[in-house]
């Protein structure tokens, strides 16, 4: 009888085993960061000096890197233009935003951040992907009118969506002239 205890713990400890490590792939399967997406490139973004240009590359890499593709990265850049001139220092007074992407810190997507973080290209993009992922149709955006539309309604929510979507859209084709394409 002891050696068929034995056996049938031998067994589940060995069936444990088994079931832990199909769960362990199961969950690295799931937790494994999207595809990235190819990357839309700037040489010059005409009207902007290589500094801004260089932040623009940034916001697309890391809109890539989240999986996103040439529309989204495009809308990006355009709200960035928009909102701070592709300036990670900028501060708008009177909304006490701050960075790239305008965070407001009173009652938006700011609240809770310090000033230096806000004004921290890499950290201003992080808090504004975040946001992105929360709303599905900016990820489906077959366009980048669509990806604007969204990103503004959804993401940013200024005061006057319509004005700033239609404003955001005219930026967004000047960007697509600059743009080398995906690499």
């Amino acid at each position: 009888m002891k050696k068929q205890h034995l056996g049938i713990f031998a067994a589940a400890v060995m069936l444990a085993a088994c079931s832990s490590t199909v769960a362990e792939e199961q969950r690295s399967t799931v937790t494994l960061a999207p595809a990235s997406s190819k990357v839309v490139r700037f040489d010059q973004l005409s009207g902007y000096n290589s500094a801004q240009t260089q932040i623009a590359n940034k916001i697309t890499s890391r809109f890539a890197a989240a999986g996103y593709g040439r529309p989204q990265q495009v809308a990006a850049v355009s709200v960035a233009i928009r909102e701070s001139t592709l300036n990670p220092k900028a501060h708008n007074r009177g909304c006490n935003c701050f960075g790239l992407f305008q965070m407001n810190r009173s009652n938006g997507l700011g609240r809770g951040h310090s000033v230096t973080n806000l004004t921290n290209a890499d950290y201003n993009i992080e808090l504004i992907l975040k946001e992105a992922e929360r709303f599905p149709s900016f990820k489906s955006a077959r366009t980048v009118d669509e990806a604007v539309s969204s990103f503004v309604r959804n993401v940013t929510r200024p005061a006057n969506k319509p004005k700033v979507v239609r404003a955001t859209i005219g930026t967004a084709r000047k960007v697509e002239k600059s743009a080398n394409g995906a690499t």
